[in-house]
């Protein structure tokens, strides 16, 4: 699914991680964790295609990201959120979605039921909490069936009885071959792998 190899990640000539070799399998959830500006989130972003500024390769699905330029194979959930706040919970999760089937729909429904916005779903989203807004980007996220979801400081806006519903949200597509690849600054439950990133090493642990 995801191989990364002979990485080396550096920011203003300072450099913040080396990777030798990680190859990460599908339907799996992995957890790189380590202290603030140690590169974590530029990690995603590299992943993601958004940040190229990088030595070595990122192969998704054994292919470089070049090949993936027209059309992402990663979903990028950052610590800012990417919704139109004037249109309602609906609007904002099927937006990306070509059309929306009966199944989809059902789908999207139980996952909203996991959140907690069964009841919310034609709210406009300015007028939710933070860690709501959150639960919708991750639907959205998830009911596209990418090959990687990638979650920005998961602890940050996910913490409790909230991670574990993400988690319960993240199986529709981890149960479709979807690998989950989070950061966050201390080692959480319930991931599959673990990655320390320490003395700029990502290690795993």
């Amino acid at each position: 699914m995801l191989k990364i190899e002979h990485f080396a990640l550096s920011l203003e000539k300072e450099r913040l991680m080396v990777i030798e070799e990680i190859s990460l399998g599908s339907g799996k959830k992995v957890l790189f964790f380590g202290n603030n500006e140690t590169g974590k989130t530029l990690l995603l972003k590299s992943i993601h295609g958004d940040f190229s500024k990088f030595e070595g390769d990122i192969l998704i699905e054994e292919k470089p990201l070049s090949f993936y330029k027209k059309k992402k194979q990663s979903f990028l959930l950052e610590n800012n959120t990417h919704l139109l706040p004037g249109e309602t919970v609906w609007k904002n999760i099927i937006l990306p979605l070509p059309k929306v089937s009966g199944h989809i729909k059902k789908k999207i429904i139980e996952l909203c039921f996991i959140a907690g916005l069964h009841e919310k779903i034609q709210y406009k989203v300015k007028d939710l909490s933070y860690s709501s807004q959150k639960f919708i980007e991750l639907i959205r996220a998830v009911i596209q069936l990418p090959s990687i979801i990638l979650i920005d400081d998961i602890d940050h806006f996910f913490d409790g009885k909230n991670l574990l519903k993400a988690f319960d949200i993240c199986e529709f597509a981890i149960n479709s071959g979807s690998s989950i690849v989070a950061t966050s600054k201390t080692k959480l439950e319930n991931f599959d792998s673990y990655y320390r990133i320490q003395d700029r090493k990502v290690e795993r642990v």
